[in-house]
């Protein structure tokens, strides 16, 4: 499964967020973007779903043209989890959840077949509990838990996830980032704390001012150089003791 921007350019009403951006997705990796407020990382993300439009350049999806796929078409492919969790409607979380299988239906596919589905996305992101509870009830990481197990009913190789550890205290943001990272899928995603960039990311794009100025392992983007000039702090990647990878200030 490959994913990939090409010199992507955007603009936001007489604003260049967006310059010449190209980036790709590790097949069965971690890929992270990380980078300051305002660097265009969930701009990027949201042109592969026609959330923002392309100026120029070209996003790809096992080398298609986007541009050439429905959103049915593409959501075969891709799953996403967005920053955005607002709902109107009263459904359950088990009915949010088999949303996702919706772009797979297919004669093949029985109604049991697609409550399996939906049954091992619940359970494997913990929340099976809460299955009949109206998403009008959740909190913010109660919603982000379920919108994930919607990506994962939808029974794609790939995920797009822009700050999935927003809203979750610290154990179930090592969860997810734990089951993205063992999943098997090409996983793309924006986040914003460089010490889980540093650990979890296998590889990592660092983005500034509507452009991706390094790209590489985290200890080879998050250099103390990059990180001053970027976000204007001393720190940088370093080993622990046991060799694992992490972000620490000077």
């Amino acid at each position: 499964m490959s994913l990939s921007f090409q010199n992507v350019e955007t603009t936001l009403g007489k604003t260049k967020i967006l310059k010449g951006v190209s980036l790709s997705a590790a097949d069965g990796k971690l890929t992270g973007i990380v980078g300051p407020n305002g660097s265009g990382k969930s701009t990027l993300i949201k042109t592969l779903f026609s959330l923002a439009g392309l100026d120029s350049g070209m996003v790809t999806v096992n080398d298609v043209d986007i541009k050439r796929m429905s959103r049915k078409q593409l959501a075969r492919h891709v799953g996403y989890v967005g920053q955005e969790m607002n709902y109107s409607f009263d459904f359950t979380v088990k009915e949010v959840v088999a949303m996702g299988c919706f772009p797979r239906v297919r004669a093949d596919r029985t109604r049991r077949v697609i409550e399996n589905s939906v049954d091992e996305a619940l359970a494997v992101l913990g929340i099976s509990e809460f299955a009949e509870r109206s998403i009008l009830t959740l909190s913010g990481g109660e919603k982000r838990m379920t919108f994930l197990a919607r990506a994962v009913a939808q029974g794609v190789g790939t995920i797009v996830l822009d700050e999935p550890t927003n809203h979750l205290d610290i154990r179930h943001q090592l969860f997810i980032l734990d089951y993205l990272k063992n999943s098997g899928k090409t996983i793309l995603l924006v986040i914003h704390d460089l010490g889980l960039a540093a650990r979890y990311c296998d590889i990592l794009y660092l983005m500034y001012g509507g452009r991706a100025v390094a790209y590489g392992a985290p200890e080879a983007v998050l250099t103390r150089e990059n990180v001053l000039d970027v976000f204007g702090v001393n720190g940088s990647v370093r080993q622990d003791a046991e060799g694992r990878l992490m972000f620490l200030l000077d």
